[in-house]
């Protein structure tokens, strides 16, 4: 299937209480149930919601991934992200990136023992001499904010794949 039909397909025929050909957006925040006893797939709008599942469910299908995720906005993507990580991990980002994420970093992660390392991302020497042994992902900003400097994401993507380390790009 083309790319721009995947696209215009998204949540098609997925509603099944009406049957819209659009899906619908569910503003509810709270979702009715038989009994007390009894939940259905949906509880609680944090928890679970329609529309969400299908913009998730698209997400994991057009980037040919597993499962998709989406957050309420960039710095809850990064968050949610970087619980991926455990105390003693180190990180490798750029030297230029948005300063709420910088902070989250530095006043947040840092705290929870995280290891960050920032380094230029456009010279591949130094990011290859960055890398430790402790060392579990490159985080990459495409472009860069506030420089709006350019990230070969090919280059840095593929040093991070020869040290079977995570890439992660934010490009919000």
């Amino acid at each position: 299937m083309n790319l721009e039909t995947e696209l215009a397909q998204i949540g098609n025929r997925k509603d099944k209480i009406a049957g819209a050909v659009n899906f619908p957006i569910y503003h509810s925040t709270a979702y009715i149930h038989p009994t007390l006893e009894e939940q259905t797939e949906y509880n609680y709008t944090r928890l679970g919601n329609p529309t969400r599942n299908v913009l998730e469910e698209a997400i994991a299908s057009l980037e040919k991934g597993e499962r998709g995720f989406a957050t309420s906005s960039g710095m809850a993507a990064i968050q949610t992200v970087f619980s991926l990580f455990s105390a003693g991990d180190h990180i490798i980002a750029s030297l230029d990136i948005y300063g709420m994420t910088f902070k989250l970093f530095e006043e947040i992660l840092k705290n929870t023992a995280i290891e960050f390392t920032y380094v230029d991302l456009r010279d591949t020497e130094q990011v290859k001499g960055a890398i430790k042994a402790n060392t579990k992902a490159i985080y990459i900003e495409s472009p860069t904010n506030p420089m709006m400097q350019e990230v070969d994401i090919r280059v840095v993507a593929h040093i991070a794949k020869e040290k079977e380390l995570l890439t992660i790009v934010d490009n919000t």
